[in-house]
């Protein structure tokens, strides 16, 4: 998938709220990568990213949605805007982040889709 996640925010303030839960997210994801070892109940969930989603307020991310940000995407924010860019069809994680903050969110395939929103001609049914 070759996904565009915007979420729009109420103020700018808000915009940049989730972009450094994102940062943050990203820098602990690449810290704590799953290996996808789940034999032992403490592998799927380790202390050290329990205790940095408390400090996030993202109580109801699971360790698979952290393990996403490790992932190659792109965050940009223009304003009260965060883009979020990723080939990766599992976007729970980054769901979770904006809708957290308060964001309308609206999701596309630039497969199917230009980047200022308007479908591709030439896209086949």
């Amino acid at each position: 998938m070759d996904l565009v996640l915007v979420g729009t925010f109420e103020s700018a303030a808000l915009a940049a709220t989730a972009q450094e839960r994102m940062e943050a997210l990203r820098i602990l994801a690449e810290a704590e990568w799953s290996d996808d070892h789940w034999q032992r109940p403490d592998e799927r969930m380790p202390r050290q990213i329990i205790n940095e989603l408390a400090k996030l307020s993202l109580y109801d991310m699971g360790r698979h949605d952290v393990d996403i940000y490790a992932l190659d995407h792109t965050v940009t924010r223009d304003d009260a805007v965060i883009t979020v860019k990723t080939e990766e069809s599992d976007i729970q994680g980054f769901l979770k982040v904006l809708l957290n903050v308060g964001a309308r969110v609206e999701i596309f395939s630039r497969h199917r889709w230009n980047e200022d929103r308007t479908p591709k001609i030439d896209a086949e049914a």
